[in-house]
C-alpha cells in the first residue's frame, strides 16, 4: 500500500522522490504547481497530487489515502504551509516529520564568520523594501515572484529593480503585468554558480542583491560569494522561524524501513475541461448544459469579447484571454490548482470552430491521461441567421472563407443555397463583384452582422445592391439562387 505522503516542490522533495523511485517505494508526492511536478522523475512509484490544499483538505486527503507517514519537505520560507501540514497531521492522527533545510555553513543565525562582504539582515521582504528605498543603485531581486510586487512601492523601481524568476509562462506574464519586463526581467532556472551570479551583477551594474537564506540547495553561498567578490551589499531575508526536524539524510534512512515492491498504479484524478460553444455572444445563446459547466469552472479561457460577456455571471473564475492550445496548455501545466477548466468558442463547437484543434491536442499524450474533455455545442451562425430569415437550412451548403480557400462560384453551381463565414480578406464587396462577374448577378444575398447583439443588422439584396455598402469584416452571408427580383432590405 502507498502509505507515505511527501509534501515537496523543493530540492529536498525532489531528492526524496527520486530516492523512492530508485528504491521502489510507493509514495504520494504533493506539489502546488505544474512546475513542481515537471522536475520529478516519471515513475510508477510516484503518485502525484497537483494542487494546493488547506489544512482541512490535507487532513481529508491523509484519511482518504490511509497515509501513515507524512514528510514535510516544503520550502523553509513556506511557514504557513508547514503549519497547515502539522495541523492536518494532528487532526488525522498520523506521524509527522519535518525535513528541514540546513543553513549554509558560516551564516547560521546571522553570523558570517570568514565572509568579507557587506550583509544586511532583515526579517521580511517588506523590511528589505523599506531599507532599499533609501539607498541609491540597482537591485537584483532573487526572492521569487510571489512577493515581487512589494518592490513597486519604491521610488524609481522601474529603473532600479532587476528580477530573476523561474522561466515559466505564468511567472513571466505576471511579472510583465506588474511592470517588470524587458532586460529588467531575467527568466532562468537556478541554482546558479558564483560565476553566473557575478556576471549578472556586473551586467546590470547591481549595488544590492536581495536573497533569502535558502541554504546550500537554494544556491545561497554562491550568491553571497559573488556579492562579496563584486563589493556589493547582500540584503538577506532571514528564515521566518527556527526549525526543528530531521535532515535530508535522516529522512532517507526513515524511508528505508518501508516495504518496497509492486503495487497497482494509482491513477490521479483527471482535470475536467469543457469546450463551450457560446452561440452568437449573449448568455441566452448557450445551452443549459453549457451554462452549468461554465458556472462550475475555476478558470475560463477565450477571446476578450467573450470573456467580457460572461464576466459578471462567473465572477469567481479566473479569466485568461487565451484561445490557442499553444498558449492554454502550458498555462495549465503551471497552474495545477485549476481543476475545472472552461474554454469558450463563438458559435457552435462543431462548425468551423477552434474546438476541433483543441480537442485533438487534448487527446494526445500526455494530455489524454490528464484531462477529461466534454464538448458543449452552441447556437451556430447559420441556424441563427436562418431563423431570423424565417427559413430552414437543411439544404444549405456550409463553407468558410475565414482564413480558408474556397471556390464560392463552384459551390453555387452545385448548390442552390450556400452559407459562408467571411473574414477581413473575403468581404461582402469582393464577393458581390465576383458574383456579378461570373453571371450570378440575380442571386439573393442575406448578410448578418453582430448577430444576437443589440446592434445586430441583417441586410438582404442582390450583388449590385450590396456591393457599395459597408459591412462588418466578420459578417456571415446566405447566398440563394433566385430568379425573382428582390429589393434591398434591412431587418432590425
Amino acid at each position: 500500500m502507498c502509505k507515505i505522503l511527501i509534501f515537496g516542490g523543493t530540492t529536498e522533495g525532489r531528492i526524496l522522490a527520486e530516492y523512492c523511485h530508485e528504491q521502489g517505494i510507493h509514495v504520494w508526492v504533493s506539489v502546488a504547481t505544474g512546475y513542481g511536478e515537471m522536475v520529478l522523475p516519471e515513475s510508477k512509484y510516484l503518485h502525484i497530487h497537483k494542487s494546493p490544499m488547506d489544512a482541512c483538505e490535507m487532513a481529508d486527503f491523509i484519511r482518504e489515502k490511509e497515509i501513515a507517514l507524512v514528510l514535510d519537505a516544503t520550502h523553509p520560507y513556506a511557514a504557513v504551509v508547514s503549519q497547515n501540514i502539522l495541523i492536518a497531521c494532528r487532526k488525522a492522527e498520523v506521524r509527522h516529520m519535518r525535513v528541514f533545510r540546513e543553513t549554509s555553513e558560516g551564516f547560521e543565525g546571522g553570523e558570517h564568520e570568514g565572509y568579507d562582504g557587506s550583509i544586511v539582515w532583515v526579517d521580511s521582504v517588506d523590511e528589505a523594501v523599506i531599507y532599499l528605498d533609501k539607498k541609491p543603485g540597482n537591485i537584483l531581486v532573487t526572492t521569487g515572484s510571489k512577493e515581487l510586487s512589494r518592490y513597486t512601492a519604491m521610488d524609481s523601481w522601474e529603473e532600479r529593480v532587476f528580477a530573476r524568476v523561474l522561466p515559466t509562462l505564468s511567472v513571466i506574464s505576471a511579472c510583465e503585468q506588474m511592470g517588470i519586463k524587458g532586460n529588467h526581467l531575467i527568466g532562468m532556472q537556478g541554482p546558479f554558480s558564483v560565476e553566473m551570479n557575478r556576471a549578472m551583477i556586473k551586467q546590470y551594474d547591481i549595488r544590492y542583491l536581495v536573497t533569502k537564506e535558502a541554504g546550500n540547495a537554494g544556491g545561497f553561498p554562491e550568491k553571497m560569494r559573488a556579492a562579496a567578490e563584486c563589493g556589493i551589499t547582500a540584503v538577506v531575508v532571514g528564515r521566518p522561524v527556527k526549525e526543528k526536524g530531521i535532515r535530508l539524510e535522516e529522512a532517507m534512512e526513515e524511508l528505508k524501513g518501508w516495504e518496497t515492491g509492486e503495487e497497482p498504479e494509482i491513477q490521479p484524478e483527471k482535470r475536467r475541461v469543457s469546450l463551450i460553444g457560446t452561440g452568437m455572444g449573449g448568455q441566452d445563446q448557450m445551452t443549459m448544459g453549457a451554462w452549468k459547466a461554465l458556472q462550475d469552472c475555476d478558470v475560463v479561457f477565450g477571446a476578450e469579447r467573450m470573456l467580457a460577456g460572461i464576466s459578471q455571471a462567473v465572477p469567481k473564475a479566473r479569466k485568461i484571454p487565451f484561445y490557442l492550445s499553444k498558449d492554454i496548455l502550458p498555462w495549465l501545466v503551471d497552474h495545477a490548482e485549476c481543476r475545472r477548466i472552461g474554454i469558450l468558442y463563438s458559435g457552435d463547437t462543431g462548425f468551423y470552430s477552434g474546438a476541433k484543434k483543441m480537442a485533438e491536442a487534448l487527446s494526445q499524450e500526455p494530455y489524454g491521461l490528464m484531462y477529461d474533455v466534454s464538448i458543449f455545442p452552441g447556437i451556430s451562425s447559420v441556424s441563427y441567421l436562418c431563423s431570423r430569415l424565417k427559413t430552414s437550412w437543411e439544404d444549405v451548403r456550409l463553407v468558410s472563407l475565414h482564413g480558408r480557400e474556397c471556390d464560392i462560384i463552384e459551390e453555387l453551381k452545385k448548390n442552390s443555397r450556400v452559407f459562408a463565414l467571411l473574414d477581413g480578406t473575403n468581404r461582402v464587396k469582393n464577393l458581390c463583384l465576383l458574383l456579378k462577374e461570373q453571371g450570378f448577378d440575380r442571386v439573393r444575398i442575406s448578410v448578418g452582422e453582430r448577430l444576437s447583439y443589440s446592434d445586430e443588422r441583417i441586410t438582404v439584396g442582390t450583388p449590385e445592391m450590396l456591393e457599395n455598402k459597408e459591412f462588418d469584416i466578420l459578417s456571415v452571408l446566405l447566398i440563394e439562387r433566385e430568379e425573382a427580383p428582390c429589393r434591398c432590405t434591412c431587418m432590425p
